[in-house]
C-alpha cells in the first residue's frame, strides 16, 4: 500500500459513493468561507483525506453531509490559522457566522437548486444555448454577440430576459417545492 494513502480496512465503496454524492454541497460549503478556488480545493482535498481515515467512525444511520461538513469546518479553521501569516482572512467568528448561515439556508438552497435545474429544462433550446455560452464557456459577451450576428447590447436584454423568465420560474417552482 502506498505511504500517501491513509490506512482504513472500511470497504471503500460505501465512502467512495458518498464522497461523490455529497462532492458539490460540501464544496460549495468550503467555498462559501473560502473565497479562494485553489485554496478550498485544498481544503477540500484534505478534509476528503482526513474523511477516509474517520470513516470508520462514521454512523451510517445520520446525514453524510452534516458529518462531512464539520471535518470541513476544522479542516477551514486550521488553514486559517496556517494562512494568518500570510494575509489576511475572516475571523473566527466570522467563519462561525458563515457556517451558520450556510447551515440554517441550506435546505433552501438546495430547493431553489432544483427549482432552477427544472425551469433550465423548460426553456427553449435557443434559450438554453445561449445561457451556456455565456456562463459556461470563456467567451466574452462581444464574442457571442458577434457569433449571433447581434450587438452587445441585444445580447444583454436578451439575457436579461430570459433570467428574468427563469427568476420567475424558480420562484413558482421553488414554493410548489414547499407545500
Amino acid at each position: 500500500m502506498s505511504k500517501n494513502l491513509p490506512v482504513n480496512n472500511a470497504d471503500p465503496t460505501t465512502f467512495v459513493e458518498l464522497i461523490v454524492k455529497h462532492e458539490r454541497p460540501l464544496m460549495r460549503y468550503i467555498r462559501c468561507m473560502i473565497p479562494h478556488l485553489a485554496d478550498a480545493e485544498e481544503i477540500y482535498q484534505s478534509t476528503a483525506i482526513l474523511l477516509w481515515e474517520k470513516f470508520a467512525e462514521y454512523d451510517p444511520q445520520r446525514d453524510f453531509l452534516p458529518w462531512a461538513q464539520r471535518f470541513a469546518y476544522f479542516e477551514i479553521l486550521k488553514f486559517r490559522r496556517n494562512a494568518a501569516r500570510r494575509r489576511m482572512i475572516f475571523s473566527e467568528e466570522t467563519l462561525q457566522a458563515i457556517a451558520d448561515t450556510h447551515s440554517a439556508s441550506s435546505t433552501t438552497l438546495e430547493r431553489r437548486n432544483r427549482a432552477l435545474q427544472a425551469c433550465l429544462q423548460k426553456l427553449p433550446p435557443g434559450e438554453r444555448n445561449l445561457l451556456r455560452s455565456r456562463y459556461e464557456s470563456r467567451e466574452t459577451i462581444g464574442a457571442v454577440a458577434e457569433e449571433l450576428k447581434i450587438t452587445a447590447k441585444s445580447l444583454y436584454r436578451r439575457l436579461d430576459r430570459i433570467r428574468e423568465k427563469l427568476s420567475q420560474c424558480v420562484r413558482h417552482h421553488a414554493k410548489l417545492l414547499e407545500e
